[in-house]
C-alpha cells in the first residue's frame, strides 16, 4: 500500500470514528429531549387532572348547596301553605258558628273596639235579619259601659261577617276579614311556634 493510500485510509478511518461519535451524541441529545418532554407531559398532565379535580369539587360543592337551598325554600312555602290554610280555616269557622255562639263572639269583639262618644254599629245584611232579641240593648250597654252610645244602622254594610263602627265619619273595620289580615302576622307566628316549636322569623 502506497503512502498515499494509507493517509486516505486513515482519514476514512478518522472520519468513521467521528461520525460514530456524532451519532452517539446526537442519540443522547435525543433521548435527554424525550425524557425532558416526557416529564414536561407528566407535569402538565398531573396539573390538568388536579385542575379537573378541583373543578369537580366545587361543582358539587355548588351543587350540594343549590340542593339544600332548594330544600330549605321548599320546605318554607310547605309551611307557609299550611299556616295559611291553618288561618283560613279558622276564620272560616266563624262562619259556621250558630246563631248564640256567632253573636256572644260579636259581644267580645264590641267590648274590645267600642269608644266614648256616639256613633253607629253596622252588620251584614245576613246579620242585620237575623240579630238576637235583646242584642240591640247589650249593644247599648256595652257602649255606656265605654262613656258612649251606639245605634244599629239599618243600612247593610258590604262585609263578611263582624261589624263596621263609625264615630265622627271615621270607621273602624271589625269585619272578620279586616281582622285577620290586621292579625296575620302575629297569627302566623303563634301557629308555627305551636307547630314547629319556634318563631317563624
Amino acid at each position: 500500500m502506497s503512502g498515499l493510500e494509507k493517509i486516505i485510509s486513515q482519514i476514512e478511518e478518522d472520519a468513521g470514528h467521528s461520525a460514530e461519535e456524532i451519532i452517539r451524541e446526537a442519540r443522547e441529545q435525543a433521548q435527554a429531549i424525550l425524557g425532558a418532554a416526557d416529564e414536561e407531559c407528566e407535569k402538565i398532565k398531573t396539573q390538568a387532572r388536579q385542575k379537573a379535580e378541583a373543578r369537580r369539587e366545587d361543582i358539587l360543592r355548588k351543587s350540594r348547596s343549590a340542593a339544600a337551598m332548594q330544600q330549605k325554600r321548599e320546605l318554607l312555602s310547605e309551611k307557609q301553605r299550611l299556616i295559611s290554610e291553618i288561618i283560613e280555616e279558622a276564620r272560616e269557622s266563624l262562619y259556621r258558628l250558630d246563631g248564640k255562639s256567632y253573636f256572644l263572639l260579636i259581644a267580645q269583639m264590641l267590648k274590645k273596639h267600642v269608644q266614648p262618644g256616639n256613633g253607629t254599629i253596622c252588620f251584614s245584611r245576613k246579620d242585620l235579619d237575623r240579630l238576637p232579641e235583646g242584642f240591640e240593648k247589650t249593644i247599648q250597654e256595652t257602649a255606656a259601659a265605654k262613656g258612649g252610645n251606639l245605634a244599629v244602622s239599618r243600612a247593610p254594610a258590604d262585609i263578611d261577617g263582624g261589624f263596621i263602627l263609625v264615630y265622627g265619619g271615621i270607621e273602624e273595620n271589625c269585619s272578620f276579614a279586616s281582622v285577620f289580615a290586621d292579625s296575620r302576622e302575629k297569627l302566623q307566628d303563634q301557629i308555627h311556634a305551636l307547630l314547629f316549636g319556634h318563631r317563624s322569623r
